[in-house]
């Protein structure tokens, strides 16, 4: 029977009350020796300890993100060891050891999110980041291919965020107010019980976003292509807006969660506006249902359902002219079913086996900014079926060997539409795919030294879907990586060494023609990549109250068909944070350094016939200092927050991109100082 109103609120009051009776096993709490001995079930899609998993592990805890006071999910991620991200105003790009953009599975509550990457299709995978930071009780970031498990698209990694653990973190309500004109509001009601939990996260988020002139980021021949009447600046042009609904139950054997974001969002497109700007509003919305059952000891068995919708809408192109008006529309609808198997026939023997059908449906990008195109591309619904399977088995105590491998079954040909209404020409075309078996697949060693030490030995390889239709093929990853980690009372250490070989990797290239002022856009697929890189990172706890962290990421990528560096690939990665906390009052302080980027190639129309440059000029290294104070008295529920990101004020530019294709590169966001009150039930 479904419960009443009244009902529902005194549950939530007793999940409140539970919260803080559960509030002190947060790992925060935990001595820094157990965190190999913490279980998640994202790396492998079961329980296992983090010294177990073939991949190198971080975890960030609810206790972690409050004291440090992130304002937003992006902020958060750029300050995870190993990430860094590209703004071009109307993207995020989540970067990782060199490659940047759709590399990176996000799990919402152990759900896949909308893929970012769609044959025909651009989806801006800024998408990915509408979270209210308040809504997040953990986040685990598992690095290096993970195509045996998720399938295409969980190419450098998986990122799992947590949002619905409510007996550890309950009910709370905040609101903030910042720089730009920038604030949010985030309200959690929930409970849990012995039968189930539900759980209710809704936030919203605004800022006035960048301002910068763009006689700044230009170079003389931009500026000097301008016609009279463009606006000088991106203030006003660039605004956000995000809301965030997110419902996550549990009862019994079954889990339900529905999630819905919208984000209406200012873009910038070849040139400055003339008007209001280009916006764009981007919705998606998913819903999963999970089953899963014990049938025997050491026999399980688990179901899921998701189907995902996402629809990008820009309306009143305002760029090039201002008589120039139209509008794009891009979507998608996908459905996935997924059985999988946990056996475990002996203690040292585990095994994962699945199955996965996956359904693409309604895919479309109309575009109609005449005089420059109008028209409509369709691919026909299609599907993937994949098979996989993983083997862990512990030959002798400290020994651990994992072998993995997916066989995903392609579609035997893309079928492509196109109605371009300036010419009255209709494509119709089949794209056959040559090799319909993708495989992918992993083995790893792990040695236990002691309980306090472990080497991984891992090698493992990816797919990652692209959006050109001509190119049916999936880009390639093969990874090899050597992780040492080492945990003690009061600090750890963990050492990875790494090489990505990446192959089929596709480039886009759209501007427009200043001479002629077409819309051109050229396609390439040739690419080969190699990666070598080290990664540090360490933790040290010198007193109960104070945390002290680190990490380093270098990494060289070359091309192997020219030897010249790609572009967006910043050699070295830096990330600090330190907090103490002193009775009521917590001091955090947080840094990031990024090293200096070149941008891709032009591969359109160089200024010299028959020369490819960069399209745009290198960006300097930059450091991003941020600092949080917080006051949560014990025994209270209020809390308060002030925030300062980029304290001081540092000049960051993002390298050129193909819509934002600032010669001297974008530049971002200064300094921001942020209020947030709030409280925790």
């Amino acid at each position: 029977m479904a419960p009443t109103l009244s009902g529902l609120l005194v549950l939530v009051l007793a999940g409140a009350s539970a919260a803080l009776a559960h509030a002190a096993d947060d790992l925060f709490d935990l001595p820094l020796e157990d965190l190999l001995q913490v279980e998640i079930r994202s790396a492998g899609k079961r329980d296992e300890e983090v010294r177990d998993i073939p991949a190198s592990v971080t975890i960030l805890t609810r206790a972690e993100i409050e004291r440090y006071g992130w304002v937003t999910f992006e902020e958060l991620l750029s300050n995870v060891p190993g990430f860094f991200l590209l703004d071009t105003i109307d993207e995020r790009l989540i970067g990782s050891r060199g490659t940047v953009g759709g590399g990176v599975q996000l799990l919402v509550n152990g759900v896949p999110q909308h893929q970012t990457r769609q044959k025909a299709l651009t989806i801006p995978e800024i998408a990915q980041m509408n979270i209210p930071v308040e809504s997040i009780d953990r986040i685990e970031v598992i690095r290096g291919p993970m195509s045996v498990i998720y399938g295409n698209n969980a190419f450098l990694g998986v990122i799992n965020v947590v949002t619905n653990e409510i007996g550890r973190n309950g009910p709370r309500f905040s609101a903030s107010y910042g720089s730009r004109d920038s604030g949010r509001l985030f309200g959690r009601l929930g409970t849990e019980t012995d039968q189930g939990f539900i759980v209710l996260n809704a936030g919203g988020y605004r800022t006035d976003g960048l301002d910068a002139d763009y006689a700044d980021m230009m170079g003389p021949d931009q500026l000097a292509a301008l016609v009279p009447g463009m606006h000088t600046s991106l203030d006003g042009d660039v605004p956000q807006r995000d809301l965030s609904l997110d419902l996550s139950a549990g009862w019994g054997e079954w889990t339900a969660d529905l999630r819905y974001t919208q984000k209406d969002y200012g873009v910038y497109l070849f040139t400055p506006s003339f008007q209001d700007g280009n916006q764009a509003l981007l919705t998606t919305w998913h819903a999963a249902l999970g089953w899963e059952h014990v049938i025997a000891e050491n026999l399980g068995v688990r179901a899921s359902a998701v189907v995902s919708e996402e629809r990008v809408e820009l309306s009143d192109f305002d760029f090039i002219s201002p008589v120039i008006d139209g509008d794009q529309t891009m979507h998608y609808r996908r459905w996935d079913l997924e059985l999988d198997l946990v056996w475990d026939p002996r203690p040292n023997l585990n095994l994962l086996a699945g199955y996965r059908f996956r359904q693409v449906e309604d895919i479309t990008n109309m575009a109609a900014v005449p005089p420059l195109v109008d028209q409509i591309n369709r691919v026909g619904n299609f599907a993937t079926n994949d098979l996989f399977t993983e083997l862990a088995w512990t030959p002798i105590d400290r020994l651990r060997l994992v072998g993995g491998v997916r066989l995903s079954r392609l579609p035997s040909s893309y079928s492509y539409t196109s109605d371009n209404f300036l010419t009255g020409i209709r494509t119709a075309e089949d794209i056959a795919v040559d090799d319909r078996n993708l495989l992918t697949g992993r083995v790893a060693a792990l040695w236990s030294l002691d309980s306090h030490q472990v080497v991984k030995l891992i090698w493992g390889t990816a797919a990652q879907d692209n959006d050109q239709i001509q190119f049916p093929e999936p880009e390639r990853i093969a990874t090899t990586e050597l992780i040492y980690v080492q945990t003690q009372p009061t600090w750890t250490l963990s050492a990875s060494l790494f090489r990505n070989q990446t192959s089929n990797i596709v480039r886009t290239i759209q501007r427009v023609n200043p001479s002629t002022g077409d819309y051109q856009a050229v396609d390439d697929n040739s690419g080969e990549w190699t990666t070598n890189g080290l990664e540090l990172i360490g933790e040290l706890r010198p007193l109960p109250a104070l945390n002290l962290s680190a990490s380093a990421t270098w990494q060289h990528t070359e091309d192997r068909e020219t030897g010249i560096d790609p572009g967006y690939s910043p050699a070295l990665l830096v990330k600090l944070k330190a907090d103490y906390t002193h009775g009521p009052l917590s001091y955090a302080a947080y840094a990031h350094f990024v090293s200096g980027m070149d941008t891709d190639w032009n591969f359109v129309d160089g200024p010299t016939p028959g020369v490819t440059e960069r399209i745009g000029e290198r960006v300097d290294p930059y450091w991003n200092l941020g600092a949080n104070l917080r006051y949560r008295r014990p025994g209270s529920g209020f809390y308060a927050d002030l925030n300062a990101s980029n304290l001081l004020d540092s000049e960051i530019r993002y390298p050129a991109r193909e819509l934002a294709d600032f010669e001297r590169g974008l530049i971002g966001p200064g300094r921001v100082i942020t209020v947030t009150l709030g409280w925790a039930f």
